[in-house]
C-alpha cells in the first residue's frame, strides 16, 4: 500500500534543529535537483517582485524572506513542518508501527519525500514558475517517473490535489482516488474544505489498519474505509486510475 499526499501552504516553521541534509531524504540521488530549486527559490525571493513571482500575497514577505536562508534554517520532520486541516486529522506523530515509506508527501521544492524526512519550512506554490524550472509539475515528472517506478507494491491512494498528480502518473490499475461529496437534498455535492479532513483521516485510519492487517487489493482498501464513511467504489481500470466515493452525512 501506497499513500500519496499534498503538501500544506501554511507551514510550522522549526525552531531548532539540525540543517538540510540532503542525503538523508528519500531518493538521494535527486539532491542535485533540490539543490537546484533551492537556489532558484533564494534568487527569486530576494527579488521586489518576488510575491508575484511566487503567486503568493504581499503579507508573506517574512516567509518570502526565509527563503533565502533554507540551507541554514533548522528542520523537522515533514509531518511536523506541514499544518492545516488534513495533515491536522492525519495527526501522523500519535501513529504507532507505522511504516514510513508508506506515506509520500509530494511538493513543488522537494519533488516528494517521507513525513519523516527532515525539512525546513518554505514558501513555494506548485503555481508558481521559476526561471529555469518553469512548471515545476512537469519539471518533476521527468525526474521522479524513473525513481517511482518500482516503489512500493499494493494499491495506491492518491490523496492529492489535480496539482500534484501531475508530479507522477501512478499505474491506473492499482490506484484510487479520494473524492469526497455531501449529500444535500437528496443531491451528492463536492466538498473542498472537508475533503482534505476527511482525506486525513482516511490516511491515518488506512496507516492504523495496514500496521494490523495489510491491504493488498484497492477492494480491500474500500472496505477498510467503509469503516468511517459511507462510499462507493469506481474500480481502476489499465487505463483510468479508480475512485472511493466518500458521501458525508
Amino acid at each position: 500500500m501506497l499513500i500519496l499526499l499534498p503538501p500544506s501552504e501554511g507551514k510550522t516553521a522549526p525552531e531548532h534543529g539540525d540543517q538540510l541534509a540532503f542525503d538523508d531524504l528519500i531518493f538521494p540521488e535527486l539532491s542535485g535537483e533540490r539543490r537546484t530549486l533551492i537556489q532558484e527559490l533564494e534568487v527569486v525571493s530576494s527579488l521586489g517582485n518576488a510575491h508575484e513571482l511566487l503567486t503568493v500575497g504581499k503579507s508573506l514577505h517574512e516567509e518570502i524572506a526565509a527563503n533565502q536562508h533554507l540551507l541554514e534554517a533548522p528542520t523537522a520532520p515533514a509531518w511536523q513542518v506541514y499544518t492545516g486541516v488534513l495533515f491536522d486529522a492525519l495527526d501522523y506523530g500519535a501513529l504507532e508501527h507505522v511504516d514510513d515509506d508508506l506515506t509520500l508527501v509530494f511538493s513543488a521544492l522537494f519533488g516528494v519525500t517521507r513525513l519523516s524526512d527532515n525539512i525546513p519550512s518554505y514558501r513555494y506554490p506548485a503555481t508558481a514558475k521559476l526561471p529555469g524550472v518553469g512548471n515545476v509539475g512537469t519539471w518533476w515528472r521527468a525526474r521522479l517517473t524513473d525513481q517511482l517506478a518500482d516503489y512500493g507494491s499494493g494499491p495506491i491512494i492518491d490523496c492529492r490535489s489535480t496539482t500534484y498528480r501531475s508530479f507522477w502518473k501512478t499505474p491506473p490499475f492499482r490506484t484510487v482516488t479520494i473524492d469526497v461529496f455531501q449529500r444535500v437534498d437528496g443531491e451528492l455535492k463536492v466538498v473542498s474544505h472537508w475533503a482534505k479532513q476527511a482525506r486525513g483521516y482516511v490516511a491515518r485510519h488506512l496507516l492504523q489498519h495496514h500496521a494490523q492487517e495489510p491491504l493488498g487489493s484497492v477492494q480491500q482498501v474500500a472496505e477498510a474505509v467503509s469503516e468511517l464513511y459511507e462510499v462507493e467504489l469506481v474500480s481502476p481500470t489499465e487505463k483510468k486510475a479508480g475512485s472511493l466515493r466518500i458521501v458525508l452525512n
